[in-house]
């Protein structure tokens, strides 16, 4: 007999698989992953037969193909990720939304910016105007908005989903708004989310909607050169650049204040080609195969 489903949970070389009959069961991992250099990962979608261990059930058999993969936080099959900025309280991380911006579209994950705590800026819609050319879902919020919620849900519904921002936006009351509702006959998600993001130490999946929610560590922390992510592949995060360095004189312009480069006659936001040309300088002086930085640009 074999099953399949989700891993929703992994320690230390256990598993917890929600399979498509419902049930939550832990599952051990065959060997032979570990010697084609293959790990289960939170999210991976799994094909288990019995192990015939009372306490471990179910042993994992094979991996279905991932659509997207983050190497850091570790998550499989990601599908959309909510990019958390506050209106004020604490000043909104334009750095860090840039960057999850960029993991998004280079992992293929699609982004949406919600813009929280509106009541307390009196031109809140100023902080998300640097993202109205990126083609992201953009959302705004303020405690008493009832539609931003309904809309949110609607976006998340039966997708896997994670929140992501810097501390203090309201992520956690966010949550719960959205899902207490649901989640507090259990507890365990609102409980969860109520300590705060800061403290959680691994990747779990929560079933929300016909879908999960990634609770996941790290995301604030992330530096793109650890993801993998170069210089070259930078500009997919910023399509508005992107869309217009086809009209630069030279191909493989950086648009770093080169000759004939297009950017900067164009209408792109200073602030967002500014947070550009930071992460490309800082990306083309690092050597990946060293880890050390080779020169300044």
């Amino acid at each position: 007999m074999e099953k399949t489903g989700r891993i929703v949970k992994g320690v230390g070389g256990q598993y917890q698989v929600r399979y498509n009959d419902g049930k939550t069961e832990g599952a051990s991992v065959r060997g032979i992953f570990r010697k084609d250099g293959l790990k289960p990962t939170v999210g991976d979608i799994v094909r288990c037969v019995p192990s015939g261990d009372q306490d471990i059930p179910w042993r994992i058999e094979h991996i279905e193909p991932r659509k997207t993969y983050l190497v850091r936080p570790p998550v499989a099959n990601l599908d959309a990720l909510v990019i958390t900025l506050s209106a004020a309280d604490p000043e909104p991380d334009l750095f860090l939304a840039d960057k999850l911006i960029t993991v998004c579209l280079v992992n293929g994950i699609e982004p949406l910016i919600i813009l929280t705590k509106t009541d307390l800026a009196a031109d809140a819609s100023a902080v998300l105007d640097d993202y109205r050319q990126t083609g992201c879902r953009l959302l705004e919020t303020a405690p008493h908005d009832t539609e931003s919620l309904v809309v949110l849900r609607q976006w998340i519904a039966g997708r896997m989903v994670s929140f992501a921002g810097q501390s203090g936006v309201g992520k956690s009351t966010l949550l719960n708004r959205l899902f207490d509702a649901e989640m507090m006959p259990s507890g365990d998600l609102s409980a969860k989310l109520g300590r705060g993001r800061h403290t959680t130490r691994h990747v779990e999946l929560f079933s929300i909607d016909g879908g999960f929610l990634a609770d996941t560590p790290g995301f604030s922390q992330l530096e793109l050169k650890d993801l993998g992510i170069d210089g070259d592949q930078l500009e997919t995060g910023y399509p508005e650049i992107q869309s217009v360095s086809p009209n630069c004189r030279f191909t493989g312009c950086r648009h770093l204040g080169e000759l004939g480069c297009a950017v900067p006659d164009s209408p792109i936001p200073e602030g967002r080609l500014e947070r550009y040309r930071t992460f490309r300088k800082q990306l083309d002086s690092f050597d990946p195969y060293t880890g050390k930085t080779i020169r300044s640009k």
